[in-house]
């Protein structure tokens, strides 16, 4: 037996209870049950008198009364401000071939799985499907209880650890066949034993059924079986994966290369969650994803970003060729694909016109023609796609902001276990918590950095507003690179005319003004430990001495603002975003503005007329900013940004890393 939990479209946040509920109990028409089939199922912890009709007497009414209680429970919770999520969980519980389970047996398997999560009070309906090789079972579980109205939550990434430990239980008590996952059943002298097994251990006792391939997802795996050809997730593994690494292994590879060397297969790559997604869309709007891990362990974004630096997003997706539309389209006529060139499409006519003979000049004309049509559909492409994305402004910067903060969240809580994990090293190893301490407060500043500098470049390219005519070549490039004739021949075009107007020109040098990345000032350094006086040296990469961590004190001996910019840094990851800073009254002044500057908190009460003169001199020179773009643009461009956006840097909130700690940084700080 096996268990997933299922995030589809009937379980959407927003949709209530109603979608899903008709989905298992049949009664919609994308799940209707076949004629002659009767549907077994039930409710749990509902009262009888709650519902008027029966579920054999109409699905559809059934479905809906279960819904509309399982709805007021839920409202009833966010009429209090309690909870404002999705209060639907929706497991399934399949069952191996040729087993058969009662409506006995799959009514206990739902409530030992409810149980076992937390849920044993919460409201619950559940239906069998035995439309496919696996019998299962569809369980909709109310996040929200009936009584207390709060909405519980499962532990967070370790419900398919409870629910797999759950199916050997299960398995135990029904006598049927044993299934594989991170639990394994075994038999001893005392009985079975249920025991936890890492891919490793599973691996070695040829559990894992792998045999070199990627590992593919349920659902692509099914769609394997059910149709008979390779998946996109197994399809992506092989030409796509090899292009790719061809791509990394060129002489100092940009993602640039990466997006273009999917992009001959029409494949993008794109972030989510916490790492990488390939995916490819079909000529009917479908899209297909799997995990970028899947084309291999050195195509995950850990090993990408260590060769690429942060992902870097390909932005406007351009049109792709249908790849792996056409691989489907041979499979299902059990040839072989034939792929086309998609880098070099640019010949201006089929092979078959250059046979020796003389062209036709009718047939000129017709291709001249064509070609002119070809470019005026071009052109309206490229309209309608820009009014698009002006339209599309405002849902690209909300959807930007979440995956910031999505973003930050998620490294701020690698950090802490990161934290945790090089406090329990140091402890093992003998190492001084100070040392540890410090490395792990340098690391974390600099991937913090990192991630700054990053996002702030994505919110300046978002915002940044190109002429007309830039644009459009840009556009005819992206398109002449997926093999648009039309594209290549425009651009063709444009470099002639250029050529032509170049000849009449004055001398001189050309090109466009681009303002340079901020340094990185912590990507450089070098961290040192000095053993015998329980201190971490930093130097910068020409090897000079910039500060010394004493584990409650940084001491500097670089007084430059990159130095102190990097001290600063760190001592927020460290201390929680608070200093005390200390030395010459020249260098306090200095070092306060620059903290200011990067959202640090100053806690020396004798600083705090230069904090608050530091936060109004940045409040002026934002509303200068923009007042100065309003009279370029006219149309209120340049609004100024709160000060923690503008410096990249978001205000530390103090007290979430180390309530109590306190930085001194003497000769500086």
């Amino acid at each position: 037996m096996l268990a997933k939990v299922i995030t589809l479209k009937h379980s959407a946040a927003g949709n209530g209870f109603a979608p899903v509920m008709r989905y298992i109990m049949r009664a919609a028409p994308d799940s209707a049950l076949p004629d002659g089939h009767m549907l077994e199922g039930g409710h749990i912890n509902i009262p009888d008198e709650a519902l008027f009709w029966a579920l054999h007497e109409n699905r559809l009414a059934y479905a809906e009364d279960v819904a509309s209680v399982l709805d007021r429970t839920a409202d009833a919770c966010r009429l209090r401000g309690r909870f404002h999520g999705n209060p639907v969980y929706h497991v399934a519980i399949n069952w191996q071939e040729a087993e058969r389970p009662t409506a006995s047996q799959a009514e206990r398997a739902c409530r030992h799985v409810m149980q076992s999560l937390g849920y044993g009070d919460h409201q619950a309906a559940w239906a069998i499907h035995r439309d496919t090789d696996n019998d299962h079972v569809h369980l909709v579980i109310n996040r929200v209880h009936p009584e207390r109205f709060r909405a519980v939550s499962p532990p967070f990434k370790k419900d398919y650890l409870i629910l797999d430990r759950c199916m050997r239980e299960l398995e135990l008590e029904f006598g049927h066949q044993r299934a594989n996952g991170p639990f394994i059943t075994l038999d001893s002298d005392a009985g079975p034993q249920i025991v936890r097994m890492s891919r490793a251990e599973r691996r070695e006792r040829g559990l894992l059924k792998e045999h070199g391939k990627p590992r593919l997802t349920r659902g692509a795996a099914a769609a394997e079986h059910r149709l008979g050809y390779a998946s996109f997730q197994a399809w992506v593994a092989g030409a796509p994966a090899r292009d790719l690494r061809q791509a990394l292994g060129s002489p100092a590879p940009t993602w640039a290369d990466v997006h273009k060397a999917l992009a001959r297969h029409g494949v993008t790559m794109q972030a989510k969650g916490s790492g990488l997604v390939v995916t490819t869309r079909l000529p009917d709007g479908r899209v297909l994803a799997g995990k970028a891990s899947q084309l291999g362990r050195w195509a995950s974004k850990a090993e990408l970003e260590k060769r690429l630096g942060a992902f870097v997003p390909i932005g406007c997706t351009p049109d792709l060729p249908a790849v792996y539309a056409l691989h489907i389209e041979a499979a299902r006529r059990q040839v072989q694909p034939t792929q086309p060139s998609w880098g070099r499409l640019g010949d201006r006519e089929n092979a078959s016109s250059f046979s020796g003979t003389r062209r036709d000049p009718d047939e000129r004309a017709l291709r001249r023609q064509q070609r002119a049509e070809a470019r005026a559909a071009l052109a309206d492409r490229f309209k309608i796609e820009q009014d698009v994305l002006r339209r599309d402004k405002p849902r690209q910067r909300a959807e930007m902001r979440e995956r910031h903060r999505s973003e930050r969240a998620a490294l701020q809580a690698e950090q802490r276990e990161a934290r945790a994990l090089a406090y329990a090293a140091a402890r093992r190893d003998g190492q001084p918590i100070v040392v540890a301490q410090s490395l792990w407060a340098w690391m974390s500043a600099r991937e913090r950095e990192a991630l700054q500098e990053r996002q702030a470049e994505e919110r300046k390219a978002l915002s940044v507003s190109q002429p007309r005519s830039e644009v459009w070549r840009k556009w005819l490039e992206r398109q002449a690179e997926q093999g648009d004739e039309a594209a290549q021949a425009a651009l063709r075009g444009i470099r002639y005319r250029e050529r032509g107007e170049a000849r009449h020109q004055r001398d001189g040098i050309e090109g466009d003004e681009v303002e340079p990345l901020r340094k990185l000032v912590l990507a450089g350094l070098d961290a040192q430990i000095d053993q015998r006086r329980q201190q971490v040296r930093y130097r910068d990469s020409g090897g000079r001495e910039m500060f010394t961590d004493t584990g409650r004190r940084i001491e500097l001996h670089d007084k430059s603002a990159d130095s102190v910019e990097a001290a600063l840094r760190i001592a927020a990851q460290k201390f929680g975003g608070r200093v005390e800073i200390t030395g010459s009254a020249a260098f306090r002044e200095r070092a306060t503005r620059q903290a200011v500057r990067l959202g640090i908190r100053v806690v020396d009460a004798d600083l705090a007329a230069i904090v608050a003169d530091e936060q109004a001199s940045m409040r002026a020179d934002q509303t200068r900013l923009s007042t100065e773009s309003v009279g370029e643009s006219g149309r209120g461009a340049g609004k100024p940004l709160k000060p923690h956006v503008a410096s990249g840097l978001p205000v530390a909130k103090a007290d979430q890393l180390e309530r109590n700690s306190r930085s001194q940084m003497a000769n500086g700080l």
